[in-house]
């Protein structure tokens, strides 16, 4: 997904006790929802039961308020993005938006999670079947 990974934000009340999700996030939701319907035709790719690896890689871009030595270093990706959001919202952000190609997200039983910077922000994302 070619664009800047959004973090998944707590639920918000209304003053009735309703709740809902920052628009930033629905947003970022829906359009990962999108794009997994376009390619994937909405169905189900992985059945009941079946134990899943995820492998997700978030880009976040460079600012461009720093040096062009640090720019470059992070180009490189010699420096990581040790800063907010935490990479565990950027995965349940992700996670939420790909809720159609698994059955429940209890088959999900191992995540290997990584955030760096890059020109091009973007989200790689890997499913794969454990074979048990």
């Amino acid at each position: 997904m070619n664009t800047e990974p959004v973090p998944a934000s707590r639920p918000r009340f209304t003053r009735n006790g309703k709740t809902y999700n920052e628009a930033k996030y629905a947003k970022y939701k829906k359009s990962i929802e999108e794009l997994y319907r376009k390619n994937f035709d909405n169905k189900q790719i992985f059945d009941r039961g079946e134990p899943l690896k995820v492998e997700l890689h978030f880009y976040r871009g460079i600012q461009k308020s720093i040096s062009k030595k640090e720019h470059g270093r992070r180009a490189m990706q010699i420096v990581k993005p040790a800063l907010k959001p935490d990479i565990d919202n950027y995965t349940k952000a992700v996670l939420d938006g790909l809720k159609k190609a698994w059955f429940d997200d209890g088959q999900i039983v191992e995540i290997h999670a990584t955030k760096d910077y890059d020109e091009q922000p973007r989200v790689e994302v890997t499913i794969e079947k454990i074979n048990s």
